[in-house]
């Protein structure tokens, strides 16, 4: 019963983090070319935060059918949350400082930043970005797997 509740109070904030993320994700698409150094960063960034805000609604609604523990909930909850808010977050930073990271090669090549192609604050952000999304994934694999065993 205490784990139902968790659920349902997860799924709520998953569902509104979503939807936020979104919301972010068009207006950083407002922003001018003019007013950054790297305008594909803010296309980066728009794309991202909207594609992952539609990524965490899509999991929001798979909260009730996975089957983890408390803890794990919670770790599966954070992990989605850092890792899809990191990876936009990198396109907008690096559209303010005019880097980007070695971790784009194709964008770099076809849209190369004025300041350079490897910033320790854009690499940090996609590898936590691909860390904790993967974290993310393997827990909803695995809680889906046990709500499946227990059916």
């Amino acid at each position: 019963m205490e784990n139902d509740a968790l659920r349902a109070r997860i799924k709520r904030w998953t569902l509104f983090l979503g939807v936020l993320q979104i919301t972010v994700g068009c207006l950083v698409g407002l922003i001018p070319p003019s007013a950054v150094e790297w305008f594909r960063g803010i296309v980066m960034s728009h794309i991202e935060y909207t594609v992952n805000g539609v990524l965490v609604i899509a999991f929001g609604f798979l909260v009730g059918e996975m089957r983890l523990s408390r803890p794990a909930l919670w770790v599966w909850f954070v992990t989605l949350q850092v890792g899809t808010w990191t990876n936009g977050t990198a396109g907008l930073v690096g559209a303010f400082i005019g880097y980007s990271s070695f971790l784009m090669p194709t964008l770099n090549e076809k849209f190369p930043p004025p300041r350079g192609t490897d910033h320790p604050a854009v690499t940090s952000l996609l590898q936590i970005c691909g860390i904790t999304i993967l974290v993310a994934l393997l827990l909803t694999l695995y809680g889906l797997l046990r709500a499946r065993r227990s059916d």
